[in-house]
């Protein structure tokens, strides 16, 4: 008798396996080897209250995910007085039985045992307070990324001396061509358009480059931009758009030619803000007045990475700490912005995020987001963010139909493993981009293919968390890395490609329309053929379903079954009968309840 595979079995108390759900619900998820067990049964019960085992009740887990190696099964439970004790009685698909306890695995007769208390995995009681507690309006938000400098130039009057004329000349990494908040105002139409209701702003404090990274003053809107006066004229006007505003805070590190760092440089040892950095001896360096990078890597601080020019902060050294929490209520608070979203966020103490937390919802809920690239549950346990750029699932999409590097039963097994890695009061808030001002763009990266780049985001539209647009991406603008992904936007609208922006407006209403789709429906897949590469999965709730058939693959595919009830994505001839024929490249969804 081939026996349960016990190495893989696994399950963690109070992490992305277990966790308050809501005020009422836990959710309780278990990891086992891939086609290894036939049952999956909870036990559970009040911690206080087992009565020789006659209160533990029973409940069928169900498999909410399945890879190449693993899968899962996942259970809600409603205890009656917000804690609960459990244990998982586990079937193999040969018939043998076994418990899995917090104390190990007991065979199948010890179950009177067990069933008295003590051996159990515990939630000690679901606090409120310990909840994720994202914005609920993040669940209705499409994001729009907009890199200032090179989105639109509407005041000329602003220019530096050194602007080039617009589009006109490749960018470059130092390179200036205007873009402003009044050149954003003035497209805020072009918005609206599209139907985004978000709009995400790379860093528009005083700074040296053009990407603005290199904060010199948290309290000021860079001159390049406009002032104080023209940022509250775009969140008002922004808002009665219905449009919520998100900006970019860079709390990790500051620029070099801030007064705060350049009072070290000046002072040395005996600058008052020298326990603002993590510095590893004196004296610190001089960086040339000019530049924006540097090679050396062994200076006398610590930086982002290896730039001189943007030296860390300590931020829990109390008076810097106390500064940069300033910055987070005074934008908030006195702006009325909805959003922050927080550059290299992983490198900053939790304590501090915890502290920015607190602050930036003194007023309202405000969105927290943060930059992490990899696997982020330490920052997303309700204390700190809302959610982090979502490049796990970024990845897989890009990976899977962008460049067609995997299969997609790898594909399926990516976009598994990253809807179990977070709590699905977390996935509601993640931020889910194909691109941005790190990443070359989208469209090039699928070889300027524009079926495959339309295939992608229609598949990101249809997750859970909140999809990005890159400014530029609906009209069909290409690039690579920086600098050729932060170009000019094009403003000719005889240069745009008009079935990309069709597509990508109507896209947007079919998710607002049909919300399942969503954030408000759970994602599973229902088959993958890695022959022909169609992927067909569903999006559901109790009262509705959708079936999406995706068809990665650069040959026409036809799919036998049911079909009716298609959701029109782009005044496509819709299909009822026992067959449909999937495009090169093509996506169909159907609501089948």
């Amino acid at each position: 008798m081939i026996m349960i595979e016990r190495t893989a079995i696994l399950h963690v108390p109070k992490s992305n396996f277990a966790y308050a759900q809501d005020q009422d619900n836990l959710h309780i998820i278990l990891k086992a080897k891939h086609n290894d067990l036939k049952k999956v049964t909870l036990f559970y019960s009040d911690p206080f209250d087992f009565n020789d085992g006659l209160n533990f009740k029973t409940v069928i887990m169900e498999k909410s995910g399945e890879t190449s190696l693993f899968d899962y099964y996942k259970i809600t439970i409603a205890p009656k007085d917000k804690r609960a004790t459990y244990f998982f009685e586990i079937e193999g698909t040969s018939g043998d039985k076994v418990f899995y306890t917090e104390k190990g695995f007991f065979e199948i007769d010890k179950k009177t045992t067990l069933l008295k208390g003590g051996y159990g995995f515990t939630f000690p009681w679901m606090n409120p307070i310990d909840i994720q507690n994202t914005p609920s309006w993040i669940k209705d938000t499409v994001w729009y990324q907009i890199f200032p400098e090179r989105f639109a130039n509407g005041d000329p009057s602003l220019n530096r001396k050194d602007v080039l004329p617009w589009g006109q000349v490749d960018p470059t990494p130092n390179n200036f061509f205007g873009g402003d908040l009044q050149g954003i105002i003035d497209h805020l139409d072009h918005l609206q358009d599209l139907g985004v209701n978000g709009l995400y702003l790379c860093p528009i404090f005083k700074a040296y480059t053009n990407h603005k990274y290199d904060t010199i003053d948290y309290f000021e809107i860079d001159p390049d931009f406009g002032d104080k006066a023209k940022f509250k004229e775009l969140v008002d006007k922004c808002h009665k758009l219905g449009i919520k505003v998100m900006l970019d805070a860079v709390f990790n590190h500051i620029g070099y030619r801030s007064p705060i760092w350049q009072d070290v440089v000046k002072n040395q040892q005996n600058s008052k803000y020298k326990d603002w950095f993590f510095i590893k001896k004196f004296p610190v360096e001089t960086m040339d007045a000019g530049g924006v990078e540097n090679s050396v890597k062994e200076l006398s601080y610590y930086t982002f990475a290896y730039t001189g020019y943007m030296p860390k902060f300590n931020t829990a050294n109390p008076a810097a700490k106390e500064y940069l929490l300033s910055v987070a209520s005074y934008w908030v608070e006195e702006f009325n912005i909805d959003a922050w979203r927080l550059d290299v966020a992983n490198e900053v103490d939790h304590e501090f995020w915890r502290a920015f937390r607190k602050t930036v919802n003194q007023k309202q809920p405000t969105y927290i987001l943060g930059e992490i690239w990899t696997e982020a549950n330490a920052w997303l346990k309700g204390d700190q963010f809302d959610g982090v750029m979502n490049y796990f699932l970024t990845s897989a999409i890009n990976d899977f139909i962008a460049k067609q590097t995997i299969s997609a039963a790898e594909f399926q097994n990516r976009v598994v493993d990253a809807m179990h890695t977070y709590p699905d009061n977390v996935q509601v808030g993640m931020f889910n981009c194909l691109d941005s001002h790190d990443t070359a763009r989208l469209l090039t990266t699928c070889g300027e293919n524009i079926d495959k780049f339309l295939l992608a985001y229609s598949f990101l539209f249809t997750c859970t968390g909140a999809p990005s647009i890159y400014y530029g991406d609906e009209i069909g603008m290409n690039g690579e890395n920086d600098p050729w992904c932060r170009k000019c936007m094009e403003w000719v609208q005889g240069k745009w490609n008009q079935k990309i922006f069709k597509y990508f407006k109507n896209l947007i209403q079919v998710r607002q329309q049909h919300p399942v789709l969503g954030s408000y429906g759970t994602f599973a897949f229902v088959s993958i053929d890695v022959k022909t590469n169609v992927v067909v999965y569903k999006k559901y709730d109790e009262n509705n379903e959708y079936i999406i058939y995706m068809n990665n693959s650069e040959k026409v595919n036809s799919v036998k079954g049911s079909f009716k009830n298609q959701i029109d994505l782009i005044s496509n001839v819709k299909e009822d009968g026992t067959e449909i024929s999937l495009e090169p490249f093509g996506i169909k969804i159907f609501k089948t309840k």
